[in-house]
């Protein structure tokens, strides 16, 4: 179920300010082993009487999870709002996503909040099993990236060999793909001097075309690359500030300058190293 841009006959905790206060993003952690992926997602909202209702027996946290690329899908619940998944690693492949909601599981007469929209006073509702009271922010997730791994620049970048005179950068693909003239990669490939310098490589190259990957995130977000530099800004709390803005709005330049682990600062600490060793 994919609640974007759904409207609803009755107020709902979390679509719009149909019932207020909205809730919290949700806190989420994914981890892996041999055998299973694990999925921790605690919902935070504050509205006692959808609470009442749940402790009542009336209703449910409920978690759809759907993985299109296996045709998975199952619904899990909880009662306090917080959700610990194991599902099977061969059973997923590719995004999954995780619809969190508060559903209806007896029919309820005359449904009113407190916290109804001043539009909604004086108006009750009859609401019945599979309807929804609160909606909450969608979750994603990609099988296929190696999370534990993101902090490198491989997990969303790769540099390659072209025909071309000049040096290229690609979107189209997985990974941001670097393109270097047959002379310059072979250098790369085949010089130490080049290739055991990744603080040179990162505060020229490497930084160049990821500035130049982030002023088009936009026209690529579903690309992996671009799923793995999102998934970095709602999880890493150095990148926190990247969360509360478009990514037409993002300070490009700095937020290049953090993914890649302030380059800059790195390039001149081994330059200072060179001369005094020299």
């Amino acid at each position: 179920m994919n609640l974007s841009n759904i409207s609803f006959p009755y107020p709902v905790l979390g679509i719009n300010d149909d019932i207020l206060p909205c809730p919290d993003t949700p806190d989420v952690s994914f981890t892996a082993d041999a055998f299973f992926y694990h999925f921790r997602i605690a919902l935070k909202y504050d509205n006692p009487e959808i609470r009442r209702l749940i402790g009542l027996g009336f209703a449910d946290h409920v978690c759809e999870v759907v993985c299109p690329a296996t045709k998975f899908r199952r619904c899990f619940t909880s009662s306090d709002g917080t959700f610990s998944i194991s599902i099977p690693r061969k059973t997923l492949g590719g995004k999954i996503t995780f619809t969190p909601t508060v559903t209806v599981k007896r029919t309820i007469i005359n449904y009113v909040n407190p916290g109804f929209h001043p539009d909604y006073i004086d108006h009750r509702f009859d609401m019945e099993p599979g309807d929804i009271l609160a909606a909450f922010d969608q979750i994603s997730y990609n099988a296929d990236i190696k999370y534990d791994k993101l902090k490198a620049v491989g997990s969303f970048m790769v540099i390659e060999e072209t025909t071309d005179s000049l040096p290229n950068t690609l979107l189209d693909r997985d990974k941001i793909r670097l393109l270097l003239p047959t002379p310059l990669y072979n250098q790369y490939r085949n010089n130490p001097q080049v290739n055991s310098n990744p603080d040179i490589l990162h505060a020229s190259l490497v930084l160049n075309s990821l500035t130049y990957a982030l002023c088009r995130y936009d026209q690529y977000s579903g690309k992996k690359w671009a799923e793995v530099i999102k998934y970095r800004i709602d999880t890493e709390n150095e990148l926190a500030e990247f969360r509360y803005t478009d990514s037409e709005e993002w300070r490009v330049d700095r937020l290049a300058q953090i993914l890649l682990g302030k380059p800059y600062e790195r390039l001149f600490n081994t330059l200072s190293q060179q001369n005094d060793g020299e």
